[in-house]
């Protein structure tokens, strides 16, 4: 019978232990239930967060549409590799990165004035949307377009020609070659209210004429010489260094040429990518150079030029050319490199761009550009002012 009893109460204390965690488990479900979060007001913060990435969506959509509307005159020479240089980081964030920078890591384009301060406006009006949780991305999208239409009032009627702000003072040199065989064309080169590089062919009708009235003008003046051309069939005209020649010939025909358009504080390479080339071709005409105490600089019309290896041994300071202007002769295309050429010297302080003086509108390009550069802090000088 003991034994029986005890067996009684054990069944009685399972039941008791089962309803007493039964009754906790009751309670803690119903507790947890009136502690809970309502589900309206998680509905409310979901609809928050959701119109705060609407909001930051929208803004990326209309900074990338400001820049798409605004390269006129680029996209055409980007896409064929025309523009690819690099902006520095520093002057990036500066200025303020566009939508397609921040993806993209690089410059293709260098976007027009009005884009950067666009591109902060709407991302600053978009984040006060965000904190303010209420006014989602409607209002977020309506301020992003006021701004965009305020700044698109701000940008220079010709946007084709306008540039990236944010210049710290990086120097410009224009030079202009082959002039010499008349002075008509080389008035509207002599009329930039700046200074600029008139290179001067030898052994034409107004060479001389054409010196001189560059020198009057206040332009700096040098020699183009000719060379030859890998292209054996290429004339490079009259007074031209030509590949059989021996070095004393090579310098004795630069100092002729000299003599004729002089005086001069330098010369560079018409054609020659033969010449240039050639170590002690070129090196014959540096040791003129550095006898006459002039500068040389490279047209670089080959990458295989052996200018930089001559100038070494002689221990001389050689310049290069960074960019051809013209080489396509539309309007576009000529903007496109001075574009390229900014992009240059941000990067490294210059830009030596090279045009000619037979390029119809070169002139007048470089002299509508010329207000806004001057404004953004770009420095306009000659091959001295580099030094």
């Amino acid at each position: 019978m003991p034994s029986k009893k005890r067996k009684q109460l054990s069944s009685k204390q399972i039941v008791m232990i089962t309803l007493i965690i039964l009754g906790i488990g009751t309670f803690m479900l119903v507790a947890s239930i009136l502690l809970s979060p309502s589900p309206v007001s998680l509905g409310e913060k979901t609809v928050v967060e959701q119109n705060a990435q609407d909001g930051n969506d929208g803004a990326d959509k209309t900074e990338q549409s400001q820049n798409q509307a605004g390269q006129t005159g680029d996209t055409g020479s980007a896409a064929s590799g025309s523009v690819s240089a690099h902006k520095p980081q520093s002057q990036a964030n500066a200025s303020g990165q566009t939508a397609s920078e921040q993806n993209s890591g690089s410059v293709v384009v260098i976007p027009l004035t009005g884009t950067s301060s666009a591109s902060s406006t709407g991302s600053s009006q978009t984040q006060t949307s965000t904190s303010a949780g209420t006014t989602g991305s409607s209002a977020g999208s309506a301020s992003t377009q006021s701004a965009s239409a305020s700044n698109s009032a701000a940008t220079p009627a010709n946007t084709a020609t306008a540039t990236n702000p944010g210049s710290s003072g990086a120097k410009l040199v224009f030079v202009f070659d082959d002039a010499g065989h008349n002075l008509n064309q080389l008035e509207p080169f002599l009329k930039l209210p700046f200074n600029v590089v008139i290179a001067v062919l030898p052994g034409l009708p107004h060479s001389a004429d054409a010196a001189e009235a560059a020198r009057k003008a206040g332009k700096q003046v040098i020699l183009h010489q000719p060379m030859q051309a890998v292209n054996l069939s290429v004339d490079p005209g009259p007074s031209a260094i030509k590949p059989d020649m021996h070095t004393y010939e090579i310098e004795a025909l630069v100092r002729k040429n000299l003599a004729e358009i002089g005086p001069v504080v330098g010369l560079n390479n018409h054609e020659g990518s033969l010449i240039t080339a050639t170590q002690s071709a070129i090196g014959a005409v540096l040791d003129v150079c550095k006898d006459e105490n002039i500068f040389f600089l490279d047209s670089r019309t080959n990458a295989e030029t052996k200018a930089p290896q001559a100038a070494l041994e002689r221990d001389m300071k050689i310049y290069e050319r960074d960019i051809f202007l013209d080489n396509e002769p539309g309007r576009d295309e000529i903007i496109a490199m001075i574009k390229k050429g900014l992009a240059v010297a941000d990067k490294k302080g210059h830009a030596i761009m090279i045009g000619h003086i037979w390029s119809d509108g070169l002139a007048s390009i470089i002299l509508e550009m010329y207000p806004d550069l001057v404004a953004q802090g770009y420095v306009f000088t000659d091959i001295s002012g580099l030094d």
